[in-house]
């Protein structure tokens, strides 16, 4: 029943998406000499709009202050006439970080040639040129759009696939969102469990593209897969703010909050139903917890993991894990950091203290090749079941 009222929810949405690259019933953002600016989706974000000459300045605003220096960016452009459009990315706070990616429908992407993109010496602004068909529009954002809608209808697919998954709703965010999980033979309570959780800040798709093809390895019809599916539970939140990725925030969920900074006091309704999930594994309860994956987007490939004065059970997981990854992906950069932040409150950290075990932070290139994401996800997740298999009795 979940989810046959999910998939009602979803192509609503996705119609309503669809009808946005049509002609519309709201008005644009604003509109210079025939030129308009959309905002009428989700994870579109654009907070000021003036004309300088030709050039139409847009500015690029966080959702508060101060934050992490993540600014994203998501709009639609239509012409009357086919024209180039010069437009220029005024950061407000903070420097540029994510290349533009285009597309002409909103769906399927691509990287701005370099010779469309110039930036200011201090980068705060980034001036494009863009060539805009008459009547077609061009999407244009900071990575690649990953919706909320489009988060929950790639689980439904999952589940509808696979008879060993469910889909259950977690809880609600705090402008109403659903929050979902993927859990796997949820009533064998003696299994160890892998949990992994996803997009808890908004602008962090590759992380989000490499959590897919991680978990479809995981469920995948092949013998390791099912043989480690026998063995453990799997756990798995891929998208824990649905607020923050539809409003397109910055690092934010609706109110303001750091949700990767609240793990420990939960004050935030997103990461109490995260408190309310790992607790069904304390004194084992509900099996134990063996590994948690949080996964992220930073400037290059890498894990950060336990430092060498946390010791973890299964001992030197992350080490062995990282050096198997890399003996099969040796053209592939991907490093591993062994950090301890003990001070700030991360699902990582929470979850080491907590539990003792391998809490890793799995973090992708903004600009990483996407082909290499997904072999490094696919190549991750078949040595993690290989690894944990091995740590069994």
């Amino acid at each position: 029943m979940l989810i046959q009222q999910l998939k009602v929810l979803i192509i609503t949405s996705v119609a309503v998406f669809a009808m946005a690259q049509g002609a519309q019933a709201n008005a644009p953002y604003c509109q210079f000499d025939g030129v308009e600016i959309w905002t009428d989706f989700p994870t579109a974000r654009v907070n000021g709009c003036m004309q300088k000459g030709d050039v139409i300045h847009l500015t690029i605003a966080p959702e508060v202050k101060p934050i992490n220096p993540s600014p994203w960016y998501a709009f639609r452009v239509q012409s009357q006439t086919t024209k180039e459009v010069k437009l220029v990315l005024d950061y407000a706070y903070g420097k540029h970080r994510y290349w533009p990616k285009v597309s002409a429908n909103g769906m399927r992407w691509d990287t701005l040639n370099a010779s469309k993109m110039k930036l200011n010496k201090d980068k705060t602004q980034a001036r494009l040129s863009l060539n805009v068909a008459k009547d077609k529009p061009l999407w244009v954002a900071a990575q690649e759009i990953l919706s909320s809608q489009q988060h929950n209808l790639w689980m439904v697919a999952q589940a509808k696939k696979h008879d060993f998954l469910s889909l259950y709703k977690l809880g609600s965010s705090p402008q109403g969102r659903a929050i979902f999980k993927l859990e796997s033979h949820r009533d064998e309570n003696d299994k160890d469990a892998v949990f992994l959780v996803g997009r808890q800040h908004p602008p962090e798709v590759t992380g989000a593209l490499a959590m897919m093809p991680f978990m479809e390895t995981l469920l995948a019809d092949t013998d390791l897969a099912r043989s480690f599916r026998a063995q453990f539970r799997l756990v798995m939140v891929p998208n824990l703010n649905p607020d923050g990725v539809d409003m397109g925030n910055w690092r934010t969920n609706a109110g303001g909050q750091d949700l990767n900074r609240d793990w420990g006091p939960f004050r935030q309704p997103e990461t109490q139903l995260m408190h309310q999930e790992l607790d069904r594994f304390r004194d084992n309860k509900a099996g134990k917890l063996a590994l948690m994956l949080d996964f992220h987007s930073t400037h290059e490939n890498l894990i950060y993991s336990q430092s060498k004065a946390e010791p973890t059970d299964p001992e030197g997981f992350a080490r062995d894990w990282h050096g198997a990854i890399r003996a099969r992906l040796p053209q592939i950069a991907f490093r591993n950091v062994p950090s301890h932040n003990a001070g700030l409150p991360t699902s990582k950290g929470y979850v080491y203290k907590n539990f003792g075990v391998p809490a890793i932070t799995y973090e992708m290139g903004d600009n990483s090749d996407r082909g290499e994401i997904r072999r490094l996800a696919i190549v991750a997740a078949e040595e993690m079941m290989k690894k944990l298999l091995r740590s069994k009795p």
